[in-house]
């Protein structure tokens, strides 16, 4: 700090100066709360400056004033001016403040400036007032140093230089105070939402739980995960995905009661601890609350967004009272409600830890089960109505795990989507294929199904180039089936990455269809190849009259867009018989055959052409 600009002062003044400087300095040193220090720089300053009365303000980002040190003041008026918005005509400080420049009255009776203030000073005997803003490093306006003086005047040569050092050192400390609070925010506070980070729910959870154990009251943990934020954050970006973020702390925040503490974990799961939990039904309630605050549309770049909330629950005592059990506890928790249905919530049991451990066992085992060559594909056969003959396989991936048997995917792919490795087994299950299909006649296809997951993982139409070429299998032999749920995305990189697959010659099979959105606009966007109708339809189409007029206005829709038509999932002759009616092409179904391994059409692969098989049985 430069020296001071004492001109006339007497020795004692200097010293005083001196003195004064060096305990502000050592109080910043020390890192003594900014109160403290402000409040010993007031009164030292009033020691310097005999008849003048000290404050001084801090100035938050929105120009409100905030008293931090008035020693000779009474505290009604610091509790008087507490808040108040900076502006012109804001008395002294208020007017220094916002104008960034010192501000002198001589005669706060008269003076425009004190207008609708002078009440709170003129009855402590205060008559004059001489502010300075405090500015930071980079110019801001953080606060103000004030001089009041008990008779109409204005500052001597040694006030000034008194004023001078005293805006000087308030200056650091003021700045030092910003920077902790930086720092303690950055600690204890999300970034994005500011609502309390996994370090400051961490210290009150145990807090709450050493309190609870000792008076023998219960604590919940309510473990909070966003449903469909993905789905948000891929199709309206990032940006969109933390501006929703923001808003559910915000509604969250605004649901919960005294005695409930919410923090952001990271990503889209939040945490919400209820001290004092009475019982099963005061933690139901505030799940209610939670879930209704969360599933409320938002609206987002001019459309509404929908989320919902599924909430697991870990109880102390029940639980017991260790935070990181509890905290392990409500996870599984929130495993458990997010299998059972989004939107709900389950509290934590024996029975979902021991069905979670079997499921952390089955991920371990997949993880190997590549290497252990433990997957196979299944074949089953798609027949051409016109011919009629076989016209493809749909290669199904099978694992045949030990002591489990041959499991369908079902019972594998949602673990594998979660532990990250359904690209890897993705590529193996498409080179299979494809090595397997090279053997089959030239005129049947063989149709792959595709997580969305490798859809979106960069340059995997590439991928598929080298496994045809790695084959030798033709690509107009190679049908990817994808979900109504990619084309609904409707984003440039899968949109480009399908297009660069139709121009490798590979076709696209819509699978599934009339489940879910069933978006027949979407298809305009992007043109398949084929329509494959669910099973779920099929199933009604000779019992219901609406799923029958369905399946018509599907296969009719189809022809004209010219988009081939697969009806999967039929089983009876009577299925068979509609669907032939209705100009359906192919079928696929049990009526047709099981799936088996491809080695079981011994008649398809080696005969000149593919001729129907026998029905065969469901198994």
């Amino acid at each position: 700090m430069s020296e001071f600009n004492c001109g006339g002062c007497d020795k004692p003044s200097m010293l005083g100066l001196r003195a004064l400087q060096h305990d502000v300095l050592e109080g910043v040193a020390r890192d003594l709360p900014a109160q403290l220090v402000m409040n010993r720089l007031c009164l030292q300053a009033e020691r310097l400056a005999p008849d003048v009365a000290c404050t001084i303000l801090a100035v938050d980002c929105e120009g409100r004033l905030h008293p931090l040190a008035a020693p000779s003041l009474p505290s009604s008026y610091s509790l008087a001016i507490a808040g108040m918005q900076s502006g012109p005509q804001r008395g002294s400080c208020g007017t220094a403040a916002y104008f960034g420049e010192a501000v002198e009255v001589v005669d706060i009776a008269t003076d425009p400036l004190w207008t609708d203030f002078k009440n709170l000073a003129l009855p402590l005997g205060l008559r004059a007032c001489w502010s300075s803003p405090i500015c930071a490093s980079d110019g801001r306006v953080i606060g103000t140093f004030a001089f009041y003086f008990r008779t109409c005047r204005g500052p001597s040569a040694l006030e000034r230089t008194i004023v001078q050092a005293c805006v000087n050192l308030c200056a650091i400390a003021l700045e030092q105070k910003d920077r902790k609070e930086k720092i303690q925010r950055l600690a204890y506070f999300d970034a994005l939402t500011g609502v309390a980070n996994r370090s400051a729910f961490e210290q009150y959870a145990r807090e709450a739980l050493a309190v609870a154990a000792k008076s023998r009251g219960g604590v919940a943990i309510l473990w909070i995960d966003l449903d469909n934020f993905k789905s948000v954050n891929d199709t309206l970006g990032h940006q969109a995905g933390d501006e929703l973020l923001k808003i559910v702390a915000e509604r969250l925040g605004d649901a919960l009661k005294s005695g409930e503490f919410l923090a952001r974990m990271g990503g889209d799961e939040f945490v919400v601890l209820q001290a004092s939990a009475a019982n099963d039904t005061a933690i139901q309630e505030l799940a209610r609350r939670v879930g209704a605050a969360v599933s409320q549309p938002v609206a987002l770049h001019g459309t509404k967004a929908a989320v919902g909330a599924s909430i697991g629950v870990a109880r102390a005592p029940a639980d017991g009272f260790d935070l990181t059990q509890l905290m392990k506890k409500a996870d599984l928790a929130l495993y458990e409600a997010k299998a059972n249905n989004s939107g709900s919530f389950s509290f934590f049991s024996r029975e979902i830890e021991a069905r979670m451990a079997s499921r952390w066992q089955a991920e371990r085992e997949l993880e190997h089960a590549l290497e252990r060559r433990e997957f196979e594909l299944y074949f089953q056969p798609i027949v051409n109505l016109a011919a009629p003959e076989v016209s493809g396989f749909e290669a199904l991936l099978r694992w045949r795990r030990a002591e489990h048997g041959v499991l369908t995917p079902p019972h594998f792919l949602p673990i594998a989507e979660k532990a990250g490795l359904i690209c890897d087994i993705g590529d193996w299950a498409l080179g299979e294929a494809c090595r397997l299909g090279a053997s089959l006649p030239p005129h049947i296809r063989v149709a792959v199904n595709l997580s969305p997951t490798q859809l979106f993982k960069p340059g995997f139409a590439l991928d598929v180039a080298r496994a045809l070429a790695a084959t030798n299998f033709p690509p107009s032999r190679l049908e990817l089936e994808i979900t109504e749920s990619v084309l609904l995305l409707e984003n440039a990189a899968t949109h480009a990455c399908l297009s660069d697959l139709r121009r490798l010659g590979v076709s696209i099979a819509l699978d599934d269809f009339g489940t879910g959105f069933s978006a027949l606009s979407h298809l305009r966007a992007f043109p398949v190849d084929r329509i494959k109708i669910d099973r779920s339809f099929v199933q009604e189409i000779d019992i219901r009259r609406e799923t029958a007029s369905i399946i018509r206005a599907i296969v009719g829709l189809a022809r004209e867009l010219g988009v081939k038509t697969t009806a999967e999932g039929v089983e009876t002759p009577a299925q068979l018989r509609k669907l032939h009616g209705f100009g359906c092409d192919e079928i696929q179904g049990y009526l047709i055959s099981q799936p088996k391994p491809l080695s079981a059409f011994r008649q398809v692969v080696e005969g000149p052409r593919a001729r129907p098989l026998a029905a065969g049985r469901r198994g």
